[in-house]
């Protein structure tokens, strides 16, 4: 008798699985790594050039295109983008708000960038003031990331981890569009466009004439989607076929093996941050090791009712900034991280119980439970009717 080998699809129960937890570490270790990175401590975070921040957010797009892959099969296009959107905007603009008005004030009551110059300075800057931080980034797109002169350390930037997720909406938004077209209940097609993406990629990476116009500098944005959605689409890919793809120890092990080969494959002078690199090129790999573990790890209940990991993630670069304003990088390594992480989990706890809990409340919201408007008195004659979304 042919023994049946289990599916990734059976042992990943979609309701009692360790992907929160996996997430809580993810968003910790792009934290660490940021903070030392502008401390300027000399970590052991990067793999030949690597930094294990980007394999972090790797992780993220691999175990959100799974996820977010089940979500755009199970609902219809409008409920599918509320409650994407529910999950990023509302968290993400208080911590905008935040940023702008506490992070930022605190920072020039402390270190003016303009010296003896009042709060009343910071507030109607010129260039870059509270007020157009906040509006300038709304859509998620970072236009910027100084606030009037501030932070006066490492990089001026408040916020290096926000970028992120404009690329994670996007790649929301592909997911939307398969499934208005039909091509999610026709996974063979999207395996194949998955398939191309990565092929184009490695293409890209291996031509010089083309590699080169995928930088940070020119092409950018293009660069970012392009890595970033094929790992995304290679977990939703797992998901569609889920069914298919045997739950296999061995099998996450060598992604895992071939993923560290080629994170070592010399790139010369380029940086995997600045362009597309020889050794990021098997970055899609860590999909399916990361949902092996999240099928298979027995810390179920950690995340389970409270999912702190946004917040760590949004939070941790501008705490890292703070502290190093007030001096705590100087304390040591150890002791500066340990308060980024400390202040961090605050932030993230907060932005949980204040915003993010409540805000996903609203996710089953349906028109016919939102309650009529009061009955009203107009011209001598009674009008009623409900709130209209």
């Amino acid at each position: 008798m042919e023994l049946r080998v289990r599916t990734i699809g059976e042992s990943l129960d979609p309701r009692h699985n360790s992907l929160n937890f996996l997430r809580l570490v993810l968003a910790l270790t792009v934290v660490v790594s940021h903070a030392g990175a502008i401390a300027g401590y000399a970590l052991p975070t990067d793999i030949n050039g690597t930094d294990i921040a980007q394999i972090a957010v790797d992780g993220f797009f691999g175990i959100s295109g799974y996820l977010i892959a089940g979500s755009a099969s199970r609902n219809s296009a409008g409920r599918y983008l509320w409650q994407r959107f529910l999950r990023i905007f509302p968290a993400f603009w208080v911590c905008l708000i935040v940023t702008a008005f506490f992070f930022g004030v605190v920072a020039w009551l402390h270190h003016p960038a303009v010296p003896r110059c009042g709060i009343t300075c910071y507030f109607h800057a010129r260039l870059n003031s509270p007020y157009e931080y906040v509006y300038r980034n709304l859509l998620l797109q970072i236009h910027q990331n100084s606030i009037a002169g501030t932070p006066t350390r490492a990089f001026g930037v408040w916020n290096g981890s926000l970028w992120t997720l404009y690329f994670e909406f996007l790649c929301y938004l592909i997911l939307m569009g398969l499934a208005l077209v039909g091509l999610l209940r026709r996974r063979r097609m999207v395996l194949i466009a998955t398939a191309a993406l990565w092929v184009a990629i490695a293409v890209i990476t291996f031509t010089p004439s083309l590699d080169q116009r995928f930088t940070l500098f020119t092409n950018g944005f293009a660069m970012d989607l392009l890595k970033l959605s094929v790992v995304f689409m290679v977990g939703a890919v797992i998901f569609l076929y889920r069914d298919r793809i045997p739950d296999s120890g061995l099998l996450a092990l060598g992604c895992a093996i071939l993923l560290t080969a080629c994170l070592n494959w010399p790139n010369g002078q380029l940086s995997p941050a600045l362009a597309l690199t020889k050794s990021n090129i098997l970055a899609p790999l860590v999909a399916y090791p990361l949902l092996w573990l999240g099928a298979h790890l027995p810390l179920q209940r950690v995340g389970k009712r409270n999912d702190y990991s946004y917040g760590i993630y949004i939070y941790g670069f501008p705490v890292a900034q703070l502290l190093l304003i007030f001096g705590v990088g100087q304390w040591g390594v150890v002791p500066y991280l340990a308060a980024s992480v400390l202040f961090t989990l605050v932030f993230a706890v907060a932005s949980w119980w204040a915003i993010e809990k409540h805000a996903l409340r609203l996710k089953s919201l349906t028109l016919s439970q939102i309650p009529p408007h009061p009955t009203t008195a107009v011209g001598g004659h009674r009008a009623s009717g409900r709130v209209r979304r």
